[in-house]
């Protein structure tokens, strides 16, 4: 990446994706300022899932390859933005348990051990007759489980990130909506900032400043509930098994979640839905039966129009990029998305595969 000293850098939104871009490009010596529309993480970043989890292992293409990556270089990451805050994010790569319901996934499931092996290089997906986990009736046909897979705790990780971003110089001012952008600027009510690069990253919210410009929905909300329960399951393996994630978290709690609301009256607000989400999780590890629900979770996660995550420079608009739209697997990318802004507003080309370009979700 280009050492760019001398560029001032406006950032709009501090959630995952525009601080994961604020730290990058601190790292690389640019000047960086952050503009959060509420308080920092009040949209999907907040949340308390945190599965960290790959792809298949199989029909390999630069999108898994891209998200290969990120995942195995989270460790580290993660390892030296808590090390500058003097946080925890609760990251930790504690592997994936999913149940094998037929023969089908049976045999996919065994074609992908072996793609594994040359796609995942030193992490394995491994087909197993059974776990402690997950009963046999609930894995007629044994578990897959697979040791790229991690975990983080969502909010933990924002403050930690919030912290080291501070102490790079980062600018991070809260209660400052960005209503629109133009060459090398964004403008509000509180009226106008300039820089040398703007990056939008406002999430959900976000996509209306993307909308009024390209004169097309570039994407949505897709709400989702979760809940954290009183369990400690220390570093056993997430399980991932009919639409529901169960997260053993650092803190001694494990998460659950969580439903994909395309249809939602209200944002926020628990429902029955998360109460079916929850009792498929009990049924599917007895472990957590009988642990009581201590929190709860709802919020609206940011769906680009073509879903995958919707990336880089606004061809006709100088100086302004886009990184949003990070549905179900921002967490995991967002540290390689930005480093790859910060590398595209440097003069790169950041990596991206054609499938997160703008370019793309236009098409």
């Amino acid at each position: 990446m280009t050492s760019q000293n001398s560029m001032d850098v406006i950032i709009a939104g501090a959630g995952i994706f525009g601080l994961s871009c604020a730290y990058a490009c601190a790292r690389a010596g640019m000047s960086v300022t952050v503009l959060e529309a509420d308080k920092v993480g009040a949209g999907a970043s907040a949340g308390i899932v945190g599965a960290l989890a790959p792809y298949t292992p199989d029909q390999w293409h630069a999108k898994k390859q891209y998200q290969f990556e990120a995942l195995v270089s989270a460790e580290a990451h993660w390892g030296e933005v808590d090390k500058l805050s003097g946080q925890t994010s609760g990251y930790g790569r504690i592997g994936r348990l999913a149940p094998i319901m037929d023969e089908r996934t049976y045999k996919l499931a065994h074609d992908r051990h072996q793609e594994a092996k040359v796609n995942w290089r030193d992490y394995r997906w491994e087909v197993r007759a059974e776990d402690a986990l997950i009963p046999a009736s609930a894995a007629p046909m044994g578990v897959i489980y697979d040791t790229l897979s991690a975990r983080l705790y969502p909010r933990m990780a924002l403050a930690s990130l919030v912290r080291a971003c501070r102490r790079l110089g980062v600018e991070i001012i809260e209660e400052r909506r960005v209503t629109g952008f133009g060459d090398r600027m964004v403008f509000g009510r509180w009226g106008e900032m300039r820089g040398d690069a703007v990056i939008l990253a406002g999430g959900y919210e976000g996509f209306h400043l993307l909308d009024y410009h390209f004169g097309t929905q570039m994407g949505t909300g897709v709400k989702g509930q979760a809940a954290i329960l009183d369990i400690d399951l220390g570093d056993a393996p997430q399980i991932y098994a009919d639409g529901v994630y169960i997260i053993p978290h650092a803190n001694g709690t494990t998460a659950v979640g969580s439903t994909s609301e395309n249809k939602w009256g209200q944002p926020s607000g628990v429902d029955h839905l998360l109460d079916e989400v929850v009792a498929k999780a009990r049924a599917i590890c007895p472990a957590i039966r009988t642990a009581d629900v201590i929190q709860t979770w709802s919020g609206l996660r940011p769906k680009a129009r073509r879903r995958d995550p919707l990336l880089g420079e606004i061809s006709d608009v100088a100086g302004v990029y886009a990184a949003m739209g990070g549905f179900k697997i921002g967490f995991g990318l967002a540290h390689k998305i930005g480093y790859s802004l910060a590398d595209i507003v440097a003069g790169g080309d950041g990596g991206v595969p054609r499938s997160f370009t703008i370019a793309h979700h236009l098409e």
